[in-house]
């Protein structure tokens, strides 16, 4: 715990998210043989991504702080913006249009909004830490 209590809130949601994803996987990782595969594995691809996202925001924002600006912090929300547009598209497009079920796009929205969530909560109840 003391681990998590040193990192700071996006890293500790992107921690979270991943944890939440490999719980969903594991949940569900009894539909690997059927015909639903498509359900555990958009809970590692979208678990995966958005906790990519999320470590490579803390770094852009730690950058930013030591340079006194906010400019990877913009250059961050419009790479999350294009990469989970980006992996929906695709996503959708492997699901609907090639008919490639390989991963869920429903479940890659449910996961996006679970970490949208958890990085509030996070933000709302953790204490500021002191450096």
């Amino acid at each position: 715990m003391k681990f998590l209590s040193k990192l700071d809130n996006q890293l500790l949601t992107a921690v979270i998210v991943l944890i939440v994803s490999l719980l969903g996987f594991a949940a569900t990782g009894f539909l690997i043989p059927s015909s639903y595969q498509h359900i555990p594995f958009g809970f590692l691809l979208s678990g995966g991504i958005i906790s990519v996202i999320y470590v490579i925001s803390s770094i852009l924002e730690r950058v930013d702080v030591k340079r006194g600006s906010t400019t990877f912090s913009i250059i961050a929300i419009i790479m999350r913006l294009v990469v989970l547009l980006t992996s929906l598209a695709l996503v959708g497009l492997m699901y609907y249009k090639w008919n490639i079920k390989l991963f869920n796009i429903f479940v890659f929205v449910g996961m996006y909004t679970a970490g949208v969530g958890v990085h509030m909560l996070v933000t709302v109840f953790r204490k500021p830490r002191k450096e």
